[in-house]
């Protein structure tokens, strides 16, 4: 075990694309390392899925909406665990990819706690330039948005936006006691949350392995399309995608601005 917190994560795969992955070593060695994992899947998510990983010891719950996942996979934890909450794809790109980064993760955070007056209760795990470059313009340009909103309010610069999210149980213990959103907004509420009780709680931190991991899942598709780039048109550049995008864009600042005028 190489972490001390719990891994909490959502997972929508009703296709079971994240299946073979669950069939690796280094994914299961890679679950071993915490001491809890919790993962609230959605109902349609394929059923082999869900029964691999309670075979491989993870805790899965229902989930539903972004948010309201994001909450019933953190109500699952102890409650004197911190946690480290992630998309499951998102983590499993992670660590295929930068394994070595993910499994240095806890000592990255508590050099940060060490060096801090106040020890962080969420610490947002964001993107390098590099990792955030790749990802879709539809992505891109409403998050770049939502994080300058944040960083304005913040006074520093932070990427609350990428999925991950660290939190101390005094965090938890906000987080699940305040925390509303049904969707991704939960993103910028519950930095707000932090802010609202005490800025100094709030820290960010950037990283490589967070870069673009839908990719991973879709090579049929992607072969279908004739490759990447016009996959991405196709199934990202569209204006359903960019409605759905900006709409979540919105509903982030105005959760961010409604945590902190209440």
């Amino acid at each position: 075990m190489t972490q001390p917190y719990a891994l909490v994560a959502t997972l929508h795969d009703p296709n079971g694309a994240s299946l073979p992955f669950l069939d690796r070593h280094d994914v299961r060695a890679a679950l071993g390392w915490y001491p809890f994992v919790s993962v609230a899947a959605t109902v349609v998510t394929d059923a082999g899925v869900t029964h691999r990983l309670q075979d491989l010891g993870v805790q899965v719950v229902e989930g539903g909406t972004t948010g309201v996942a994001r909450r019933a996979a953190l109500a699952a934890t102890p409650p004197e665990f911190a946690s480290s909450n992630i998309d499951f794809d998102r983590w499993l790109h992670w660590l295929l990819a930068w394994p070595d980064e993910l499994e240095s993760l806890a000592a990255r955070i508590e050099h940060v706690v060490t060096r801090q007056q106040a020890a962080p209760w969420c610490v947002l795990l964001g993107r390098t330039a590099r990792a955030f470059a790749t990802h879709p313009q539809v992505q891109r340009l409403p998050e770049t948005a939502t994080n300058r909103t944040l960083s304005l309010v913040a006074g520093k610069s932070l990427d609350a936006v990428s999925g991950a999210v660290w939190l101390s149980p005094e965090g938890r213990d906000l987080v699940l006691a305040s925390s509303v959103e049904e969707s991704a907004a939960t993103d910028l509420e519950w930095a707000g949350l932090m802010l609202r009780q005490d800025p100094a709680r709030l820290l960010g931190l950037r990283f490589e392995g967070l870069e673009w991991e839908t990719p991973d899942f879709h090579a049929a598709a992607i072969a279908d399309a004739g490759g990447l780039e016009r996959w991405v048109q196709e199934a990202f550049d569209t204006p359903e995608m960019w409605t759905s995008r900006l709409q979540l864009a919105a509903a982030s600042v105005s959760a961010l601005q409604r945590v902190l005028a209440g």
